[in-house]
């Protein structure tokens, strides 16, 4: 397994990149990364320690450790379906809470 280290200090947290997923893949295909996102958190991950990654210029999929984002100072409310969108061309970021 690979592991990559981002410093989401250097990033930007935003509200348009679901929008953005959406624009770029279409609705059913961004619910479709998303469902798929979740799906790879239920099968690898684990609950409370990891948050599926998605990013959005690929579509790729990965899973981090919340304790990143918490020793980058970010709080995190942990719940089911929670997904972090990243962007690395804008430098930006989202935690979306997908209904189920």
């Amino acid at each position: 397994m690979k592991t990559i280290q981002i410093e989401f200090s250097k990033y930007e947290s935003v509200k348009f990149l679901w929008s953005k997923l959406i624009e770029d893949y279409g609705f059913d295909k961004a619910r479709k990364i998303v469902s798929q996102a979740i799906d790879l958190q239920k099968m690898n991950g684990s609950k409370n320690s990891t948050m599926p990654i998605i990013f959005s210029g690929t579509g790729g999929l990965a899973l981090i450790p919340i304790e990143m984002l918490e020793n980058e100072g970010l709080t995190i409310n942990y719940q089911d379906n929670q997904v972090l969108i990243f962007n690395l061309k804008t430098k930006s970021f989202q935690i979306l809470n997908e209904a189920n």
